[in-house]
């Protein structure tokens, strides 16, 4: 019988996190479908869960007091995308329906806001004792984390009525949509670990450099991607008009056919069709946008790179190498 590994004692963690509040009701129920408890094969990766421990781990902290935070991370992410898949419209995630698109938007709804309460449950009412001042600065990192996510989203609604998106607005919209939770993941991890809230920070620094690469890189698999790796159309995207990283860099890029191509089908301000779609996407290649955007991608992890060595975190270079291989979707 094999040993028990992090992945398999994460779940387990995971698994008590939401069934600690288990009323009996369908919230529950959905809240396991979306997590995908009863199917393997619909879990997400766990990135930034792993991530908590992976700090913690480099720190000298004990796993098994990660946990927690671990927990309170990743069930934050999943509350996130219970809810952008209802305002984005998106009826699959991982392969199969959306909560909102198998249990109703109400149930989705409710559905969310109940991760979320289970988030902050898991910090606060953990299964390891903590000083409380080290809890309370754990709790402001997430809570600070969750507002950054909420303007970062705000934004990308936004970003749907605009007939022109700058790459320092884009920046603006990843660093607070998506980097925003990679970096209070590293700052959890270094924190229950018992670093100094200095040091802290300091891997919250490098947790964000890797989760503005981790969007660059989705917005790849969103125009380019494997449906079957992706869980959702290829272009899907285009499809809803949204300004990712390849989009921005080519509209800001100097006048051409290509460019126009795609400026004028964004400036209609209307999801694109599957031929506006197709062309979108011949555009994209012919500018050269699918390699600008790993090459944005790369350099943000030479900033990882930077944060490490200018405050000496992270010195057996284990975390970014979990950045690297995590970033392996699409080599």
């Amino acid at each position: 019988m094999r040993s028990p590994t992090a992945s398999d004692n994460l779940e387990a963690a995971l698994e008590r996190a939401v069934a600690r509040f288990d009323d009996g009701s369908a919230t529950c129920a959905q809240i396991r479908y979306h997590l995908g408890f009863e199917d393997e094969a619909r879990r997400g990766k766990r990135l930034r869960s792993r991530l908590v421990l992976a700090v913690a781990e480099e720190e000298g902290g004990d796993p098994a007091a990660a946990l927690d935070p671990a927990c309170a991370v990743e069930i934050i992410h999943e509350f996130s995308l219970v809810h952008d898949d209802i305002e984005d419209g998106d009826r699959l995630r991982r392969g199969r329906e959306t909560v909102w698109s198998r249990f109703g938007v109400a149930h989705g709804i409710n559905a969310g806001d109940a991760l979320c309460a289970v988030a902050y449950l898991a910090l606060l009412d953990g299964t390891v004792t903590r000083p409380a001042d080290r809890t309370v600065a754990m709790t402001r990192a997430l809570h600070e984390a969750h507002l950054a996510m909420c303007g970062g989203q705000a934004r990308d609604i936004a970003f749907e009525t605009q007939t022109r998106v700058s790459i320092d607005d884009y920046r603006a919209m990843a660093g607070g949509k998506t980097a925003a939770l990679f970096g209070a993941a590293c700052e959890l991890g270094a924190l229950c670990a018992g670093a100094s809230d200095e040091r802290a920070r300091a891997y919250r620094h490098l947790g964000r450099a890797y989760g503005l690469a981790f969007q660059i890189e989705d917005d790849v698999l969103g125009t380019w991607g494997d449906p079957g790796t992706t869980g959702k159309p290829s272009g899907s995207d285009l499809a809803r008009r949204k300004w990712t990283f390849p989009v921005v860099w080519a509209v800001a890029g100097p006048p051409s056919a290509a460019r126009e191509t795609i400026a004028a089908a964004y400036a209609r301000g209307a999801a694109l069709d599957p031929p506006a779609v197709a062309a979108a996407i011949a555009s994209l290649d012919a500018l050269g946008a699918r390699e600008a955007a790993l090459e944005a991608a790369r350099a943000e992890l030479d900033d990882a790179d930077a944060v490490a060595a200018t405050f000496g975190i992270d010195r057996s270079g284990a975390v970014r190498a979990f950045f690297q291989r995590a970033l392996r979707r699409i080599a």
